[in-house]
């Protein structure tokens, strides 16, 4: 199932870059999508009374999957997995972690991650990006400045954004030190 959700979560993407090509012909502006996908236990079904049901899913699987979309434009990627989708995908796809993130209305930290093109990975890059990650977490905040200016350019330049939005994030954390950071982000926003 992880693996069909994050093929489809890719060719929606494509067909809406094909789309946004089709429309910016005419003049209209461009529309934009992020994805949020995560693995795990939920009940499905019909939900309600007699009434008034719906046919929907519950539990905390869904709910991360939810925080996971609406992570997608601060973190400047179009599609973010949780932990297990990225375990079971990372065979076909190539998965790169963004960060440790306690969504809102949670306590505790979950690895996101996102999906890069193919021909984009390169070895050093991927060990480059991670002891981006090993600073940050640590917060060595100067050192993690200097990796994300590095990997501006890796990746084909798809996380540019992201390492941009991170560099940011770390100035930020420099000038105002966080109280009792553990290396995980807590988000205020859905």
């Amino acid at each position: 199932h992880a693996l069909h959700a994050v093929k489809t979560g890719l060719e929606m993407l494509g067909d809406l870059e094909r789309f946004n090509e089709e429309i910016a012909k005419e003049g209209v502006p461009a529309f934009g999508m992020g994805l949020g996908i995560n693995t795990g236990d939920v009940i499905v079904g019909n939900m309600g009374s007699a009434q008034r049901f719906d046919y929907t899913c519950l539990g905390d699987t869904v709910n991360l999957a939810s925080r996971l979309e609406g992570q997608s434009k601060p973190y400047h990627v179009k599609i973010i997995i949780g932990p297990k989708t990225a375990e079971y995908v990372r065979d076909h796809y190539h998965v790169v972690e963004l960060d440790c993130i306690a969504v809102k209305g949670k306590t505790e930290g979950v690895s996101i991650y996102t999906i890069v093109p193919n021909g984009s990975v390169k070895i050093p890059n991927m060990q480059t990006h991670q002891t981006f990650l090993d600073y940050y977490r640590k917060g060595s905040w100067t050192e993690a400045i200097s990796y994300a200016n590095i990997l501006k350019k890796a990746f084909d330049g798809e996380l540019k954004d992201y390492y941009d939005s991170m560099i940011e994030r770390i100035e930020e954390y420099k000038a105002n030190p966080p109280k009792n950071w553990d290396g995980v982000f807590r988000a205020t926003s859905k």
